[in-house]
């Protein structure tokens, strides 16, 4: 089974932990993404796409959607809620592919783990000193004035919603921009009616998304599956993927009933920023580009290699 090579889920992280410590990290951070903050997100993320799509449409033709607007999307928007400065977030893009790298162990990827470390301790020191109206400050509260958190758990917090929300958003607008620019005709529909977009969200997530699987999990009780016994201390992981497309074929399968965010105590408490960010940049791109269009043979793109999401490395397109 793969594993996380340079930083691996810490058996203290949220990911990781099961509960009442889950509990209580999940109710300290929960606080960041309710439907009121996601929403006063909405300035932010437009203003940022719309960034985006002016140096896209400068570049020479054909250009990388990956590179210029699928990535530095979600990285831009984490950062901007974690409180990381503006002059840092190239440093900050360059260390991150460090937490989904599933096979570089070598020293180049301990150099960028320490890094990303070392950084986050030293701008939660930083906020500490002269906090911010942004998370990391928010948590800092939490543990200076409610002791809620130790300094491991801050920095480790800090680094699991780095990585819960920036790879699989990534790829997820990756993957969006992939079905809707292969099939032209549902693109034009959401041009016409950008009202159909949400609902086009939810199909995609369920049908191509960027999270293949679960995190592993143990199991703690034994448990029958089909005629497989699951023993208990056993690791098992979900196919997405496949329960997804288990789902959309079922007839009572509603709008959004699938496991693109995951399900129960572990649901991604960002999905609705996820949401906002893919409804968000398709709306804008689709508007500002009307002849968008694939420049690539599909059946010669180039997917990213081993990783803890599904996407692709590059996709070039024309305008």
């Amino acid at each position: 089974m793969p594993k996380l090579a340079a930083i691996d889920p810490s058996p203290d992280s949220i990911i990781s932990l099961d509960g009442k410590e889950h509990a209580r990290l999940r109710r300290i951070v929960a606080g960041a993404f309710t439907e009121r903050r996601v929403t006063a997100l909405r300035p932010v993320i437009e203003a940022r796409v719309h960034e985006l799509l002016d140096e896209l449409a400068t570049r020479k033709q054909p250009a990388d959607l990956v590179a210029g607007l699928a990535a530095p999307l979600p990285l831009s928007v984490l950062c901007h809620m974690l409180g990381v400065p503006v002059t840092d977030h190239d440093s900050f893009r360059e260390w991150v592919p460090v937490l989904f790298d599933l096979a570089g162990k070598g020293p180049d990827s301990r150099a960028r783990a320490f890094r990303i470390t070392y950084y986050m301790t030293k701008l939660i020191g930083e906020k500490r000193r002269e906090p911010g109206a942004d998370l990391i400050s928010a948590l800092i509260q939490a543990a200076d004035t409610e002791g809620k958190l130790t300094n491991r758990e801050l920095v480790t917090l800090s680094l699991s919603l780095l990585m819960a929300g920036y790879e699989s958003t990534a790829d997820q607008i990756t993957l969006a921009f992939l079905t809707l620019l292969h099939d032209p005709a549902r693109a034009d529909g959401l041009r016409a009616n950008p009202d159909l977009i949400p609902s086009e969200v939810e199909v995609i997530l369920q049908t191509n998304p960027s999270a293949p699987l679960s995190f592993s999990r143990a199991v703690t009780e034994p448990v029958q599956v089909a005629d497989v016994m699951i023993r208990p201390g056993q690791p098992v992981v979900a196919f997405l993927m496949g329960a997804n497309r288990a789902r959309r074929n079922s007839e009572s399968s509603a709008m959004g009933a699938h496991l693109a965010f995951g399900h129960g105590v572990h649901r991604c408490l960002g999905a609705p920023l996820a949401r906002l960010q893919l409804a968000t940049v398709i709306r804008l791109t689709l508007n500002r580009f009307p002849r968008l269009e694939l420049a690539a043979d599909i059946d010669n793109l180039r997917w990213k290699p081993a990783a803890a999401t599904r996407g692709l490395a590059a996709l070039q397109v024309r305008w």
